[in-house]
């Protein structure tokens, strides 16, 4: 099973320890030609506003204007640089920043609101001139050759042919075709050779030096696609999705089209980005307060196993962690089983022994405690895919798609697929997807939702009182009385008041 992990990781270290030329001096030269631009127009618009208005609200204007640029972003490589794309970003990235220095300006007690809407219009068009001279620049650059990034596409049915034609007769998109990665294609004529089939798509990458990897449809099943791109995850290549259905996607922002046919970029792997290492300082900060404030619940609970089970209050397991390494779990010990037991069963829900306090501290989590160590030690994160054990780790490798892909992030104490009720005897090929879309959708605020939802579902719930349905009343029959009938029914005698 290591050797699977160990692999699997390899693969990506491989792809990603490779210094690529073309990727280092492409990506960063599109970047430092915008940037560089964006400089140039702050600089310029600033010293106008400062001749006009007056240097304290140019400067205070230029600086705040400076950090929402850089904030904003929009200096990625792209397919298409185009500046009436960048206009609402630039637009926004100027507006805000102006607007809260004028509020500003008065409250500190400086002169200068108009300087400051002054200066900001300035800055406005000259960003977008300078970006017009940039991408000028750009596309000159890539005309004479310059600046192409190598691209593999994978799948050659009509989407990914038209991707490569596209790409290769207009060398203002920036990109050099190497090939075509698909199942059971022949030479692709005038387009390209078959590179090989998808299951060696991360090794064709490296082997290539491919700094783009652009996903279409072809003779490969999905889910081999799903499982190659996933092996990519420590390569420097970005990956692009042709969307199922893409006649009726919406073109938008985050879609970039080329001959018609919509390209999604998929998002770098979180755990690759600054904000993941912010994780790691919540983990500490987080498990050393919960482990002081919880320290009576611990020593109630510790007093209470030990007497229903005797020496020995602290369970001892061995899981599986980050890239497929085992580590020791703690838990309270609900029950003592017999040795190797507990490695190789499933459940102890039902069983017989559970006295009354292992069975509540079960049922109610308490149990998990002690796992707020192993998360101070670094075995686990407060968030993440459940640890499991080794004996079930290695049969679910072999049996559920893309489960070992779930090792990717350290294991957490609660998770994307526990809030959705995915513990105990529930599906295991869900609780894999679950755990990989938690580790593809990554952001600092999913792993507060989840905290949330957590604490949610510890909560007692009272169950609702039944509401009977009240019966409506008998409906009787009216008798119809005819004039017969009328006649011969004696009267009520009248009653005087």
């Amino acid at each position: 099973m290591a050797e699977l992990f160990e692999s699997t990781r390899a693969s990506g270290v491989r792809s990603g320890g490779r210094a690529h030329a073309g990727e280092h001096s492409s990506r960063s030269t599109f970047s430092a030609i915008v940037f560089s631009a964006e400089l140039v127009a702050l600089v310029a618009g600033v010293a106008a506003g400062a001749l006009i208005a007056g240097p304290v609200p140019a400067a205070a204007d230029g600086i705040a204007i400076l950090a929402a640029l850089l904030l904003a972003g929009r200096r990625a490589w792209r397919f298409h640089p185009l500046v009436l794309s960048d206009v609402p970003a630039l637009a926004l990235a100027v507006a805000v920043p102006t607007l809260l220095v004028e509020i500003a300006l008065p409250v500190l007690g400086l002169p200068g609101r108009a300087g400051a809407l002054l200066t900001g219009a300035f800055v406005f068009v000259l960003l977008v001139f300078s970006r017009l001279g940039a991408f000028a620049l750009i596309r000159n650059r890539r005309r004479a050759g310059r600046d192409r990034l190598r691209a593999i596409i994978v799948g050659a049915a009509d989407a990914g042919t038209r991707l490569g034609h596209s790409l290769e007769c207009n060398p203002d998109f920036g990109v050099e075709v190497v090939g075509y990665v698909d199942d059971d294609r022949p030479l692709l004529v005038d387009l390209g050779p078959n590179l090989g089939s998808v299951e060696s798509l991360p090794q064709l990458v490296e082997e290539h030096d491919a700094e783009l990897v652009l996903v279409a449809f072809g003779a490969h099943a999905d889910h081999h696609v799903i499982d190659a791109v996933r092996e990519l995850d420590a390569s420097p290549c970005d990956v692009y999705v042709v969307p199922r259905m893409y006649e009726l996607h919406q073109h938008g922002g985050a879609t970039e089209l080329i001959d018609g046919v919509p390209l999604v970029k998929l998002r770098r792997p979180a755990f690759r980005s600054p904000s993941w290492r912010l994780k790691r300082v919540i983990d500490v900060v987080v498990s050393a307060i919960a482990l002081v404030l919880v320290s009576p619940v611990l020593a109630v609970i510790a007093i209470a196993v030990r007497r229903e089970t005797g020496p020995g209050i602290i369970f001892k397991q061995e899981r599986i962690g980050l890239h497929g390494k085992p580590f020791t779990l703690y838990k309270f010990r609900s029950l003592r089983l017999a040795d190797g037991e507990g490695d190789v069963r499933w459940n102890i829900d039902t069983d017989s022994r559970l006295g009354p306090v292992g069975r509540f501290i079960r049922a109610t989590s308490l149990d998990e405690l002690p796992q707020l160590f192993n998360v101070l030690k670094g075995d686990m994160s407060l968030v993440g895919p459940r640890p499991e054990r080794p004996y079930f780790v290695e049969r679910f490798n072999e049996t559920i798609p893309g489960y070992r892909y779930r090792h990717r992030v350290p294991v957490g104490l609660t998770g994307y697929a526990a809030v959705n009720g995915l513990r105990g005897d529930t599906s295991i090929h869900q609780r894999a997807h679950y755990d990989n879309l938690y580790i593809e959708s990554w952001s600092l605020w999913l792993d507060l939702k989840i905290a949330i939802w957590t604490v949610q579902q510890l909560i007692p719930k009272r169950a609702p009182e039944a509401v009977l349905p009240v019966p409506n009343p008998p409906t009787l029959p009216i008798p119809i009385v005819t004039d017969v009938d009328a006649q011969d029914t004696p009267r009520e005698p009248h009653r005087s008041r």
